[in-house]
């Protein structure tokens, strides 16, 4: 039977740990002002291999700990002790993990695009584990207030069933940040790219279906129509019919032509740019102290990822910009976004022109023939 005072102090502990929970999120949280983050002062030579071993751990101690609840008698001072290592062991070196952002000079940058993802799925699993203290609670309050016979017994069906739920939830989220960890920067730039990838290729096949949609009853149209309809038309006419190309534009017509094939070419350098420079990144860069531009100077490799990356998601954003003007029938607009679009393109180009090594490959020799034809 567990001593009252055992209870006392196991739900104690385990409101003190859901407190430092909340802690641990919200220190994960990103910032108002990126440019704001902490900055660490403990390096770490590569933050994926600890969180790879932190989370291997916590799912070990997550297996024990469903077996301490679930074997009759509830033992509080077992429980105390356990949810104490997970605290002071993998949740602390996990979060001290996905918290790092090395200053200049540092080892261990992993990049934004990975570090925000890798405290993303940190605080996902903080929460799941959130729920299994809860569930704790409730089991040591449960038999706090019973009867002796409540205090002395096993778990309930119900509580069987929280307890192997609660676990399961925590094994995945487990099993999701070992995935990450495994596939790495490259694994995730590479997905990332290819969902970029699709996006614009939508954006694309969208502005030529619209150029497709030409308007061709405008004077029909302005004539007025035979059918009674109480001055109501159908509906989607009505909103569709403003911004349709009619038959007659034919400048704004030349111009949504050249930007389909011109953004096509954009989706074929996101192709070559997943093949011959994402999945060719040096995973030893993590472990290569980090650099900024200053006077010119080079970006090490896991900065010039970072900028490439964001101007891969800022192209598909642009091209909406681009289809925006284009519904609305603006073609000075139109051109002007057009050629930003292309000069993003450009800009992504040029960060990787030369391999991670520096040195000229097959890729240096197909981009300047790529920004010629654009």
């Amino acid at each position: 039977m567990a001593k009252p005072k055992d209870l006392h102090a196991l739900i104690a502990l385990t409101q003190s740990t859901q407190a430092l929970l909340t802690h641990y999120r919200s220190s994960l949280a990103p910032p108002n002002d990126p440019s704001a983050s902490e900055i660490s002062t403990n390096e770490l030579s590569n933050p994926l291999d600890v969180i790879k071993a932190t989370t291997t751990l916590l799912k070990s101690h997550a297996t024990t700990l469903s077996l301490l609840l679930l074997t009759p008698p509830l033992t509080p001072s077992v429980i105390i002790a356990k949810l104490g290592d997970v605290s002071s062991g993998p949740l602390s070196g996990m979060v001290t993990a996905a918290a790092y952002t090395p200053q200049e000079g540092q080892k261990g940058d992993v990049g934004n695009i990975v570090r925000v993802e890798v405290r993303a799925q940190v605080q996902r699993l903080l929460g799941t584990w959130g729920y299994v203290l809860g569930m704790v609670l409730k089991m040591a309050e449960r038999r706090q207030d019973g009867d002796g016979k409540a205090k002395g017994e096993g778990p309930t069906e119900s509580e069987r069933q929280e307890v192997l739920s609660a676990i399961g939830v925590v094994w995945e989220a487990c099993d999701a940040l070992l995935k990450l960890c495994a596939d790495g920067v490259v694994g995730l730039v590479v997905k990332k790219a290819q969902e970029l990838r699709a996006v614009l290729l939508d954006a694309i096949e969208e502005l030529k279906e619209w150029g497709e949609d030409i308007d061709e009853d405008d004077e029909d149209e302005a004539k007025g129509s035979d059918k009674e309809d109480d001055g109501f038309g159908d509906e989607d006419d009505i909103f569709s019919a403003s911004n349709k190309l009619g038959k007659d534009d034919k400048e704004l017509k030349q111009l949504l032509d050249t930007s389909i094939k011109r953004l096509k070419m954009v989706g074929m350098l996101y192709q070559a740019l997943i093949k011959r420079r994402l999945k060719t990144y040096p995973a030893s860069s993590i472990s290569e102290p980090t650099t900024a531009t200053t006077n010119g100077t080079t970006l090490s490799p896991s900065k010039t990822l970072d900028e490439l990356m964001g101007l891969l998601k800022t192209i598909p954003e642009t091209v909406d910009d681009l289809a925006s003007a284009f519904y609305d029938l603006d073609e000075d607009e139109a051109k002007q976004i057009l050629e930003k679009c292309c000069n993003e393109a450009k800009h992504a180009i040029e960060l990787v022109r030369h391999s991670w090594t520096g040195s000229e490959d097959e890729f240096t020799i197909w981009s300047k023939k790529w920004v010629s034809s654009l």
